[in-house]
């Protein structure tokens, strides 16, 4: 829906009017989502192609645009009928509304619900669209609900009566109510406004690089543009956006989202929202839904949860929305869940209810980029023209960009889903046959491997339409899978075949996209083959995003070289800006060092262990506090923690299979003040290299062991050549930028404030080579990136404290 309220002009569809008052779904049943299955669009398109063979007259997808006036405000109503015939002979009309649903599961239900109300409204608004054109004055209308079952084909049609005074008197009482809700809105809108005109920084100082944030991001958001920001950790950037695109935001009536890589990240965005907040915005923050769900076990069915049962009823009754909306500001995500689940309805499902009502929403990034997460409201039609995006570190979004589009299949999974019916006694026609359709596709397409076992992954060229029949097919059988397990009651977290499913329908979906960005590979395992779509550069799919947002903000401590992201995350190069910052804090406070004497590359780096992990622990204990230790991987923390001298430090290793619990712990343990200190063996790029806010004296220095480049591979290597084809940069856009990324990221861990001392030492010989030191800040020196090499690194970093920790400061 689009509202022009200065020119009180409403644009919406007839959708908009029949949902109006109607809260979510949950799960299969959300919406019309077996209509937006492929299955339904089957079913539509042989229905059109049955009814024009039958009838010369007959038309599918037929659009219908509707004027009217509602007080002061014109309204514009548009809609797509599903089946039109006109017989100008007979002076008859006949109007279809075609619902494809599953008669086992749907049909008795659909009976007695309001949703049947609400199609059958559709349908007449559309006759009585048409009724209103001159073309069709003295015409007989007769609208006809079709309804067919997604897995027989079969039809029912219900008449619908055409009373014209009737369906007027709801369109208008319909439009009364929408315009209310506008005019509140409005009001609401005019407030936000006034408060945004009133909001000033909520300290007393800016510190340095601050205000020409507050400057950019301002002029960003009024002028309808994107920006890069790059500026170093503790400046204050979260803060510095915040201001500005809330400011902004509210006065221009935008949704503003705050979109981050990790949780986190979430809590400085709400602790800045709330130092901005006196209770004259919204702001909701989405918390995962594993950790939203009431339930035992996470089946968003109404018939095998109870949060999920009669949630619309139960919304409607409690008025729990209301409640909420009326009672805080700020939308904590622990105190919806405890208030929706004391009203037994499901908690994820009220916080994305919560959406429309928020002005800011804090959230990770797949709820907007992520094709099959994201919120379906502002996916429908890829519009995000009335939101501000501001994107948290947003150097990660290219990797997990790519991930979002890189689906794949494993052969091994086709045997879990026959042992699952086998056990389960269910058998479905045709599922044997397209598993063995599946398999022997993928031992043709393993041909490309060749006979040497050592070869494990290749290039291949799939059978398109082969997905594209099997997702169809699988849909079908997915249906009656559904139903068979609510009617024998059969509840599971785990099902392979329905994980399966979901896994094909993405393959599938790619399978029409065209271009140098997608490869299509087959892998050998241990567990058989795996077929992978694998996407190169999602830089297609991000920009269109980043296209229709109103505003974008992009901030990092490392989004430098600024062509480089501008490129693999698709900002729209005619309106896109950057603005790169300098560290604000005295050099004084920090030493940088960096030891050449150990090679961290792959073919030399054992020959290095020993030393590298005395270097480490020499210089642990060259200073009081904290320490963190980064790694390119964890089989290399494992390396160097294995042969690491006892030293005096408590020391903790950061592990794979950690707890969100273990993690936090790790955290707590170092905000302890100790003389002695600690420790931390982590990896680069995980959640303590970048993301968390070492406050204070929380971390002493920080180690980083070698440039931490992508390991060697096969699809590393293909993003290798891709980049050299599309510009010339394989080995810097594919290894190079991401490694000396998580450098930068990892070295920004120490100083985060004007008082805060500390040191950062860069072990590897490649730290004193050009190819790696041009993407040092440039305030890491003077003059020369080689004044930093050390050859007493514990006994320089030793005398850097001595000289820095006066008594005073000293931790006791």
């Amino acid at each position: 829906m689009r509202v022009d309220h200065e020119k009180r002009e409403i644009v919406c569809s007839v959708g908009d009017l029949v949902h109006e008052s109607t809260y979510r779904r949950i799960g299969v049943e959300r919406g019309d989502g077996f209509r937006r299955m492929w299955i339904g669009q089957d079913i539509h398109t042989k229905r059109a192609e049955q009814r024009t063979g039958e009838d010369a007259n007959y038309r599918a997808e037929v659009h219908v645009v509707h004027r009217t006036q509602a007080g002061a405000w014109t309204v514009t109503i548009t809609g797509r009928i599903d089946g039109l015939s006109i017989d100008k002979a007979a002076k008859t009309v006949t109007i279809e509304e075609v619902k494809s649903i599953h008669f086992d599961l749907e049909l008795e239900a659909l009976y007695r619900s309001d949703k049947l109300q609400r199609h059958l409204l559709q349908l007449l608004l559309y006759s009585y669209f048409l009724s209103s054109q001159p073309d069709f004055e003295g015409f007989t209308f007769i609208p006809q609900l079709v309804l067919i079952d997604l897995i027989s084909g079969d039809a029912k049609t219900i008449d619908a009566e055409f009373d014209r005074d009737r369906i007027i008197e709801t369109l208008n009482e319909r439009l009364e109510r929408l315009i209310g809700d506008l005019e509140t809105a409005l009001a609401l809108r005019v407030a936000k406004r006034a408060f945004a005109d009133t909001l000033t920084f909520p300290f007393a100082e800016m510190r340095a690089g601050q205000q020409e944030m507050v400057s950019a991001v301002a002029r960003t958001v009024y002028q309808k543009e994107a920006l890069l920001v790059s500026a170093p950790t503790g400046i204050g950037k979260t803060m510095a956006v915040l201001y500005p695109a809330v400011k902004q935001a509210l006065k221009l009536g935008k949704k503003l989202f705050f979109l981050t890589s990790k949780t986190m990240q979430q809590d400085a965005a709400v602790e800045a929202l709330q130092a901005l907040n006196d209770g004259s915005f919204r702001v909701l923050r989405i918390r995962a839904k594993q950790k939203m769900c009431a339930h035992t076990e996470i089946i968003c069915h109404e018939d095998f949860c109870p949060y999920a049962a009669r949630y619309s009823d139960k919304m409607q009754r409690t008025d729990l929305l209301n409640h909420l909306v009326t009672s805080f500001s700020y939308f904590d995500p622990q105190i919806t869940f405890e208030m929706a689940k004391s009203n037994e309805v499901c908690p994820f499902e009220v916080s994305l209810e919560l959406i429309e009502q928020a002005d800011v929403i804090v959230c990770d990034y797949n709820y907007i980029f992520d094709p099959y997460v994201g919120l379906k409201a502002y996916q429908q039609e890829s519009d995000y023209g009335d939101c501000v995006l501001v994107v948290d570190e947003a150097h990660n979004l290219v990797d997990r960009g790519r991930g979002y589009y890189s689906p794949e299949l494993h052969e091994e999974q086709f045997e879990r889903i026959r042992q699952h019916l086998a056990t389960r006694n269910c058998w479905l026609e045709g599922a044997e046959e397209l598993l063995e359709v599946l398999r022997d596709h993928f031992h043709t397409l393993a041909e490309s491997l060749g006979e040497d076992p050592a070869v494990k992954q290749s290039l291949c060229e799939p059978d398109r339409e082969l997905f594209l029949e099997q997702r169809t097919e699988w849909e079908r059988l997915v249906m009656y899978y559904i139903g068979w397990k609510i009617e024998n009651r059969i509840v599971e977290t785990d099902d392979p075949l329905i994980d399966f499913y979901f896994k094909l329908v993405k393959v599938a979906n790619l399978m029409t996209e065209k271009g140098d960005e997608f490869a299509h590979l087959i892998e050998r395992t241990n567990e058989g083959l795996k077929f992978k779509v694998f996407c190169k550069d999602p830089s297609r799919f991000l920009g269109r995003i980043f296209e229709s947002a109103h505003a974008t903000v992009a901030l990092s401590a490392t989004l430098e070289p600024f062509d480089f992201y501008r490129k693999l995350l698709g900002f729209p190069s005619d309106r896109t800006t950057e603005l790169a910052l300098p560290s604000p804090f005295p050099r004084a406070n920090r030493k940088i060092v960096v030891i050449s004497e150990v090679d961290t590359s792959y073919k030399k780096r054992a020959d290095s262990y020993d030393r590298i992990a005395d270097n480490v622990a020499s210089i642990a204990e060259a200073g009081e506090g904290n320490f963190l230790a980064l790694f390119p991987s964890y089989a290399f923390l494992r390396e160097i923690s294995e042969r690491m001298p006892p030293i005096h430090k408590h020391v903790m290793v950061q592990r794979t299979d950690m707890t969100d619990y273990e993690r936090n712990a790790m955290l707590d343990i170092l905000r302890e003040r100790s003389r002695k200190g600690n420790l931390i063996m982590a990896v680069s790029g995980g959640m303590y290299a970048e993301g968390i806010d070492y406050r204070g004296d929380m971390l002493s220095g920080v180690m980083v062991i070698g440039p931490a480049l992508p390991q060697v591979s096969f699809e590393q290597e293909l993003l290798r050549q891709y980049y050299d084809e599309q510009y010339g940069s394989g080995f810097e856009f594919a290894y190079l930028i991401p490694g000396m990324t998580r450098v930068v990221q990892s070295a920004g861990r120490v100083i985060r404030s004007e008082t805060d001392i500390g040191i950062i030492a860069l072990l590897c010989r490649r730290f004193t080579q050009q190819t790696y030191t041009q993407f040092f800040p440039a305030d890491w020196y003077e003059e020369s990136p080689r004044e930093l090499i050390s050859k007493k690194p514990a006994s320089e970093i030793r005398e850097f404290f001595e000289a820095k920790l006066t008594p005073q400061l000293r931790l006791v």
